[in-house]
């Protein structure tokens, strides 16, 4: 048996929570960032929908690069510095494309290395013994702790914070990267000799079951749109400090973790599709109480519904996956997956910046409609699922 290389798991660990550190400034803070560069709803809007569907389009370019690179270690470094060349000069440059195209690739590029980092903590389970959550949460608790310090410090510092944040927390993701493991070449060229052959698309779509999955968890990923593009501008207008912003985004994803930690026995009970109804009910509630918590205590409150809105929904596509679809065919199943939702999420941000910008509040409730689109694929009827062999 090979051994692992030094601190295997303590070095993902630290990428993950690199990386994390520019997803925990990123979502709270990008789109206040571009309004103050000058860009209209409708621009924010379109800025924060490119790089989800430049990260479709670069997606198989990046996944042949990773596999083709000398080692994931190089692969991850490449897409890490990319993407900090890339948003430095953004945080110089004015008007709409320059920053559209700018921060679209520089956040496309920096996604691109998750794959990556993911099968680097995977060979780590399956040839070390290594548990894959107890890598991986470090990066959720990164996210947690930089919303809270980042908010606190562009409450005390005010705008002029918000360009040297994100740019120190592309540098740590590019340092982190540069920390990661090498694994050793006797077990990626065993690994890369054991990899099945690719699987069509079609093979997987044919069944109606995981459709209706897919669809469902697409709808609902995408009812998240507003919030994620206009939710700190919303809550900036209602008064709350940079503080309680970041309290408000670490919430949700300490919901979101809580989710995951009984996501075990407790919900391997249930259906995926039952995870998902949850969920689509959760996602009902929470967008259309959205305007009327205008106060911290309410608004926290809602943040939890994230726990079903996205970790309910998360892990129902997860378990229908494990549960419906053969070996050989989980990693297309998993592409599929992201494709859908990701496609169904950049559509719904891009228009998410003309709904904010004319009905303002009121623009949060329209993502309702994802919750009550998912409800009913989901009482699409549906043939009798035939036993396992």
């Amino acid at each position: 048996m090979v051994a692992a290389p030094r601190h295997f798991g303590l070095r993902i660990s630290l990428f993950y929570i690199g990386f994390f550190v520019v997803g925990g400034l990123m979502t709270p803070f990008f789109p206040v960032w571009l309004k103050l560069r000058g860009l209209t709803p409708e621009e924010i809007g379109a800025c924060l929908a490119f790089p989800l569907a430049a990260r479709l389009l670069f997606m198989p370019v990046g996944s042949a690069f990773a596999d083709r690179a000398p080692n994931r270690r190089f692969a991850v470094v490449v897409f890490t510095l990319f993407g900090l060349l890339f948003f430095l000069p953004a945080t110089l440059v004015t008007g709409y494309w320059p920053i559209l195209l700018l921060t679209g690739i520089a956040t496309a590029m920096l996604g691109l290395s998750m794959p990556a980092i993911d099968a680097l903590a995977l060979t780590g389970v399956r040839r070390f013994g290594l548990d894959y959550g107890n890598m991986r949460v470090w990066g959720s608790i990164s996210f947690i702790a930089i919303s809270l310090v980042g908010g606190v410090v562009f409450g005390h510092l005010g705008p002029a914070s918000l360009s040297p944040m994100l740019i120190g927390a592309y540098v740590i993701a590019a340092v982190t990267a540069f920390l990661l493991p090498v694994t050793p070449p006797e077990i990626r060229a065993a690994d890369d000799a054991a990899k099945p052959e690719a699987v069509s698309a079609r093979a997987i779509l044919m069944s109606r079951e995981f459709v209706v999955v897919i669809a469902s968890f697409s709808l609902i990923t995408a009812s998240h749109a507003v919030f994620y593009s206009f939710g700190t501008i919303y809550w900036e207008q209602l008064g709350f400090s940079g503080s309680e912003i970041g309290l408000l985004w670490a919430a949700g994803v300490v919901a979101e973790i809580g989710m995951f930690a009984v996501s075990g026995k407790a919900l391997r009970r249930l259906q995926p599709e039952r995870l998902i109804m949850l969920g689509a009910v959760a996602a009902i509630v929470r967008w259309g109480l959205f305007p009327f918590a205008t106060d911290l205590v309410f608004s926290l409150a809602l943040q939890l519904l994230h726990a079903l809105t996205f970790a309910a929904v998360y892990a129902g596509m997860q378990l229908a996956i494990a549960r419906q679809v053969p070996d050989a065919m989980m990693a297309s199943a998993q592409g599929i997956s992201q494709t859908a939702s990701g496609l169904a999420l950049a559509a719904t941000t891009l228009l998410s910046g003309p709904l904010y910008g004319h009905l303002g509040a009121a623009a949060f409730p329209t993502m309702m409609i994802g919750g009550v689109l998912a409800i009913l694929v989901l009482l699409v009827p549906r043939k009798p699922r035939s036993a396992p062999e």
